[in-house]
């Protein structure tokens, strides 16, 4: 990925994107908060969406020589960024040389209560979380079906299929999509595709 030095000044600025931590952005936060900044002051059509929204880190990760940016960004402004993610993410890709960014909505998993009578919110169980880790990652490509197979050793690979009209713009990206889940999760999962409408069978 092809790295530009910012300037104090343009550092400054582009931290407005990124959340304040108590510890030091790491370089490809920087490079990724200038982006979005820079998308914010000069993209007509991404700039009012763009006020007041921000990200939380940013991770990057090879698979078969291929690159791609894992964007975390707050849970709350998952709508936000969903109305403008297909043409943010297009912009972020062009910046950042044609690597494959894929943006998750931070979320925390709940400890297991140490009381029977303390229930953990659903939404923060690990199943759950996964569940949705998986949407965002695949995200606005839609997820029509799922199926759980399991091998004699006793290993289990999930096999998720998506929409078959987002084939064409998702099929290049799915060894990405396999391998940042698998990272994220420690799960194994497979892609395919089908047409909402259809059964698995």
């Amino acid at each position: 990925i092809h790295r530009e030095k910012m300037s104090s000044a343009q550092t400054i600025a582009a931290r407005k994107k990124l959340r304040k931590s108590n510890r030091s952005p790491t370089q490809l936060e920087d490079e990724v908060a200038k982006a979005i900044f820079d998308l914010e002051v000069n993209n007509k059509n991404l700039k009012t969406p763009l006020t007041n929204l921000y990200i939380n880190t940013v991770k990057e990760v090879e698979v078969h020589g291929k690159k791609a940016l894992v964007v975390f960004f707050p849970l709350r402004f998952i709508r936000k960024f969903h109305k403008i993610q297909r043409q943010l993410v297009v912009e972020l890709e062009k910046k950042f040389g044609g690597a494959t960014v894929v943006m998750i909505a931070q979320r925390k998993i709940a400890r297991k209560p140490k009381s029977n009578l303390r229930k953990i919110q659903r939404s923060r169980t690990m199943q759950s979380v996964h569940e949705a880790i998986l949407d965002d990652i695949c995200y606005p490509a839609d997820i029509v079906g799922k199926r759980i197979r399991y091998h004699p050793d006793g290993s289990k690979v999930m096999r998720v299929y998506l929409d078959a009209t987002e084939k064409d713009r998702t099929e290049n990206r799915i060894d990405i999509f396999q391998s940042i889940y698998k990272k994220l999760t420690g799960k194994d999962v497979k892609f395919g595709y089908m047409k909402a409408w259809q059964q698995i069978v």
